[in-house]
């Protein structure tokens, strides 16, 4: 089996790899590294950006708030730091893939197989970029998509040396 060229990751795996609070972020960033390493070229749908942020973000301050029962104005601003560093990173190491009418339209039509739009929008993108698999740690994704999708644990199985 030929190695994929072209790989788009869904949100989660981003917040998998960004928040290590997560329980599968060790698997997320190797996954990450190991496709730096094979020249294999990461994709990203363009709302993905915003999600990461926000969601980054509202994970560190829920993090900190159970900590220390409080959120300091100068925590906030960390958290906004970090959160907006993770997007710059998102945007070194990967290529955003836009979106446009005719993938709100196939998306609309995804979800007659699963009823998530953002999920649907991510498989029109992921169709529109030509992408060699979308990987995902969905599983109610990867039962419908209508496109190359694999877990994390399936696409590091099939990339390690």
């Amino acid at each position: 089996m030929p190695q994929p060229s072209r790989v788009l990751l869904d949100t989660n795996v981003w917040l998998d790899a960004f928040d290590g609070a997560r329980p599968r972020s060790r698997e997320a960033s190797e996954l990450i590294d190991v496709c730096a390493r094979r020249g294999i070229d990461l994709l990203y749908a363009v709302g993905t950006a915003k999600d990461v942020y926000y969601l980054v973000g509202a994970s560190l301050k829920r993090q900190a708030r159970a900590a220390d029962g409080t959120l300091t104005e100068e925590q906030a601003r960390a958290i906004s730091i970090y959160a907006a560093a993770c997007v710059a990173n998102m945007d070194e190491i990967a290529t955003a893939v836009g979106a446009d009418s005719s993938d709100v339209w196939l998306a609309r039509k995804y979800q007659r197989i699963h009823t998530d739009f953002e999920d649907c929008m991510v498989l029109a993108v992921a169709q529109r970029a030509k992408a060699d698999y979308l990987v995902t740690s969905d599983e109610a994704l990867l039962r419908h998509a209508p496109v190359a999708a694999l877990s994390v644990d399936d696409f590091l199985a099939l990339v390690r040396e």
